[in-house]
């Protein structure tokens, strides 16, 4: 990895934090100073195959989405990473997204997670072939799905498996299992007086 990686990093500079309370603004400040141990740190994860516990450590927020405050399904769960983690996980993103690009992998009817698409592209792309159909004179049917938390769905065997299939094996597979499968997480809530309680 190149130390440029990390200066020109896509991190936006926010004063939110995981749990060692170094935000990305924190980060980016003083990205000079340590520059040159971050990059020994993640050339090391990238060839070792090991992410970090002290990474893979989450700090859960539960914030209230609609109608009752009393019910546990109506809070919408925010995971925040550390500022550390965010960076290695776009280096990954990176390097598996060309992966997947140059390999034509991704089929042309994926929107979603790619670089110059949008929801606006996915509705003109179904509009358009939905209009020509009908104006071919044949029938359209569709059927639309809502998965309600459906990152917390995602069996990690199937992925890792689907991900071999596509070429990411030997350390960067060992590299994604290490990340999945190590993570912990610490729940923190503000009482009636506003302070934080925290998990163990």
């Amino acid at each position: 990895m190149k130390n440029n990686q990390i200066t020109n990093s896509t991190l936006k500079c926010k004063d939110s934090y995981g749990y060692d309370e170094v935000s990305t603004r924190i980060l980016k400040n003083s990205a000079p100073y340590i520059l040159s141990p971050l990059t020994h740190i993640f050339n090391k994860i990238l060839s070792t195959g090991i992410f970090p516990d002290r990474f893979n450590i989450l700090r859960s927020k539960p914030s209230f989405k609609k109608v009752k405050k009393t019910e546990f399904f109506n809070y919408r769960r925010i995971s925040l990473i550390t500022s550390f983690s965010k960076i290695i996980e776009k280096i990954i993103y990176r390097r598996v997204y060309q992966n997947l690009t140059e390999n034509n992998v991704l089929v042309h009817e994926q929107f979603g997670f790619r670089e110059n698409s949008s929801t606006d592209m996915a509705t003109f792309a179904l509009l358009n072939t939905v209009l020509s159909l009908l104006d071919k004179k044949h029938s359209v049917g569709g059927v639309f799905c809502d998965l309600q938390k459906v990152f917390d769905c995602v069996n990690h065997n199937i992925l890792l498996t689907k991900l071999e299939f596509y070429g990411i094996s030997g350390i960067a597979k060992q590299l994604m299992r290490s990340h999945l499968d190590h993570r912990y997480q610490r729940v923190v809530l503000n009482d009636s007086t506003n302070s934080k309680l925290s998990s163990e």
